[in-house]
């Protein structure tokens, strides 16, 4: 069967399994299942979905932590062309309920140890009353794997969706297409391999004809959650070239689970999100290297990381113990990319924030036009996307999103940056993450840079708190490294001699650790209630 290269996740999968049936499409600890099994368990899953009722346009829900079967549920789901509805794991039943109600679901598929939480969420859901259980030994139970496989069928490009947005409020769907995402996280598998793509049918022969374990292969391993933008696209990116995807087993990201994962599997191509995931592999290869041990990431070409601040310190200290390839990358759910920067031993400096435009993105003024390079004027990252896309249900949200212009359709999702004269891009951090202080702006990632360069500091979440005088102010939640000292006015100070005095924090709290979300990023309600408490706490130290 040749259709589908352009059109469907799912037909480029059956494709790849007709092609190459016995190579590794997914890898977790001591499983390994072949792309022809791959496919077939697929099959049997969409066969048994269907034969309850499942078909093109339905939306179904995923509730499961990173495993195999995430992966051939997804592609199950596609073969139906039906919607995977992504649901967090660690939501409890009425965060589940909103997602399976708005999305109006049909059923969910669904870790064992999660059902009962998704079964009391389903209940009162109209329509939603087929749970497929994920057994925690593998596979989807014996009725799946004796359900006829879903016979093959041309699809055509249908609708892409994928919720996200949930740390603030409520979580809201992104509408796209499968040919744009397919196309897009292709195209990064075929340069990572140094395939041309102009001819799409070529090229993926060209791919399958690559040892990944050789000089020219890739293994991937995504460390960050498949329910999530960062680990989807990073998985569906190196399964759409036929690249092996190695997953983590257990509940948890650790640095010793990442080492025995790229040891075990080869890895050649990690990804993380910042220095959230970094730190930990930090420490594991300071623990091995302290012990002298072999490090175990002689495989390791590239490490890549995707939605949270990378700081240059933590890079320097990776390059330290092997001269990789960093790649970071700032994207967002709703479809962009729009810049990156890479580094290794050679061209690691000092600079932080430095990162370019990827071809097609463009830095806008908020009259819609392209900042002028040098001009110092504050612009926000716009990143093509197909026509229509935008949010689902929410007019409001698209607009202030969603821009057409030139006659192409652009996400801007609020990222500011500034451009220097020779090309450069400055990050400013999200718009909405921006603090306010007496008229000042201030943004938070630039804190969080100069924070994390401190010798003594792990970690450090910035955010703004409210503040009688100055509306709010300049807070940070800050973790030391082990055996480290460092209080809160000479943390505030040391900020204050590198950036403008609005800048500086002038609240600092010293946690035992940052608290983050299974997606690497700062969880800010945690941050929020840190300073709750240091309100109640008269004696609790302030920063001037």
């Amino acid at each position: 069967m040749t259709l589908g290269l352009e059109d469907n996740f799912a037909s480029h999968f059956e494709h790849i399994a007709d092609l190459a049936p016995g190579r590794v499409a997914v890898a977790a600890g001591e499983r390994e299942l072949t792309w022809a099994q791959f496919d077939e368990r697929a099959d049997r899953l969409a066969g048994y979905l269907a034969a309850h009722g499942v078909g093109a346009g339905d939306r179904v829900g995923l509730d499961a932590r990173n495993s195999p079967e995430y992966l051939i549920a997804l592609h199950a789901l596609f073969k139906l062309m039906a919607a995977p509805v992504n649901v967090n794991y660690r939501y409890r039943a009425a965060e589940v309920r909103y997602l399976l109600e708005i999305s109006g679901a049909r059923a969910v598929i669904v870790d064992e140890d999660l059902a009962d939480v998704v079964a009391e969420a389903a209940g009162p859901v109209p329509g939603c009353d087929l749970l497929v259980r994920i057994d925690p030994a593998g596979g989807f139970g014996s009725e799946v794997a004796a359900a006829g496989r879903h016979p093959r069928r041309p699809r055509g490009d249908t609708e892409w969706r994928l919720f996200t947005g949930g740390t603030t409020g409520h979580p809201k769907a992104v509408i796209g297409s499968h040919a744009e995402r397919l196309r897009s996280v292709r195209s990064g598998g075929f340069a990572t391999l140094g395939v041309d793509e102009t001819d799409a049918m070529e090229a993926l022969h060209q791919a399958l004809d690559i040892d990944p374990h050789g000089p020219r292969g890739m293994v991937h391993l995504p460390a960050s959650p498949l329910m999530h933008g960062t680990g989807l696209y990073a998985a569906l990116g190196a399964l759409s070239v036929g690249a092996p995807v190695a997953l983590l087993t257990g509940r948890g990201v650790t640095g010793a689970g990442l080492l025995t994962a790229i040891a075990r599997h080869r890895v050649t191509d990690l990804v993380i999100v910042g220095d959230a995931f970094g730190l930990r592999l930090l420490d594991a290869l300071d623990e091995r290297a302290a012990a002298g041990r072999p490090l175990g990431i002689d495989s390791l070409r590239r490490i890549r990381s995707i939605g949270a601040v990378w700081s240059p310190g933590v890079k320097r200290r990776l390059l330290a113990h092997a001269d990789l390839t960093l790649v970071d990358t700032i994207a967002s759910a709703e479809g962009g990319v729009y810049a990156r920067s890479e580094v290794n031993r050679a061209s690691i400096d000092d600079e932080a924030g430095s990162f370019e435009l990827v071809p097609g993105a463009r830095l806008l003024d908020e009259d819609g036009r392209d900042v002028v390079p040098g001009s110092g004027a504050i612009g926000v990252l716009a990143a093509p996307v197909v026509p229509g896309a935008g949010y689902e249900g929410d007019a409001e949200k698209t607009a202030s999103a969603f821009r057409d212009l030139d006659g192409v359709r652009y996400t801007m999702p609020g990222d500011l940056a500034t451009l220097e004269a020779d090309g450069r891009l400055r990050l400013l951090g999200r718009g909405s993450s921006v603090v306010n202080t007496g008229g000042e702006k201030v943004f938070t990632d630039e804190v969080e840079l100069v924070l994390r360069s401190h010798p003594a500091v792990r970690d450090a979440v910035v955010l703004g708190v409210p503040d009688p005088r100055w509306g709010s102010v300049v807070a940070a939640a800050v973790s030391l490294e082990r055996g480290a000292g460092a209080d809160p006015d000479e943390l505030g100070a040391f900020v204050g001699s590198r950036l403008a005095g609005y800048k500086k924090p002038r609240r600092v709290v010293v946690v035992p650790e940052v608290q983050r979300l299974n997606t690497g990023k700062a969880d800010l309600v945690w941050a929020r209630r840190q300073f709750e408490a240091e309100a109640r706490d008269v004696s609790a130290p302030m920063a001037p």
